[in-house]
């Protein structure tokens, strides 16, 4: 016999396997954000590190990488979370907390991965020793908390799109349309 549909596709499991995806995802893109990302390089000077050559293209360039990866990464995460049916409210909180869980697993991830801090790295150094920077989401200016950026809620506002999206406009496209 068969099971019951309620044990089979139950909210909880449900809600287990939308934050598994995201937390996986999430770990993903913040290795996809590390490798594609260019380390800027500075110099230390009397035991500070100063960005070289200055300038708010190379000092944002993390910040840019990480919306254009992020966003995306929702997306997909969110339609394929939608496409399950069933269970919409426990998916849609699941998808909430998972893209925001996901943000901060991406970015945990990718900074993890990238240099060590350069301040921390320019102390020790002579003068003008190239130190490269680290990977983080605000300008890299010293006593700046890396994380404090609004680009974290690019996977989040991603994956709220691709769920009503999926909500709205899936369900024309896989519902099976009666023959005869």
């Amino acid at each position: 016999m068969s099971e019951p549909a309620t044990r089979r596709s139950s909210p909880l499991r449900r809600v287990l396997f939308v934050l598994v995806l995201f937390a996986v995802g999430g770990a993903a893109g913040g290795v996809l954000w590390e490798r594609l990302w260019d380390a800027p390089t500075g110099l230390a000077y009397q035991g500070a590190w100063y960005l070289e050559p200055a300038g708010p293209d190379f000092s944002f360039e993390a910040i840019a990488l990480f919306v254009v990866i992020a966003f995306p990464l929702g997306l997909l995460l969110a339609v394929l979370s939608g496409m399950w049916r069933g269970h919409e409210t426990a998916t849609l909180v699941s998808v909430l907390v998972g893209a925001c869980a996901a943000a901060f697993v991406m970015y945990a991830v990718g900074h993890a991965l990238g240099p060590g801090d350069p301040q921390a790295l320019a102390a020790g150094q002579p003068d003008y020793t190239p130190v490269p920077g680290d990977l983080g989401l605000t300008a890299p200016d010293q006593g700046r908390v890396p994380w404090h950026s609004t680009a974290l809620l690019a996977l989040p506002a991603g994956a709220m799109t691709g769920l009503v999206g999926t909500y709205l406009l899936g369900s024309r496209g896989f519902v099976r349309r009666p023959r005869g």
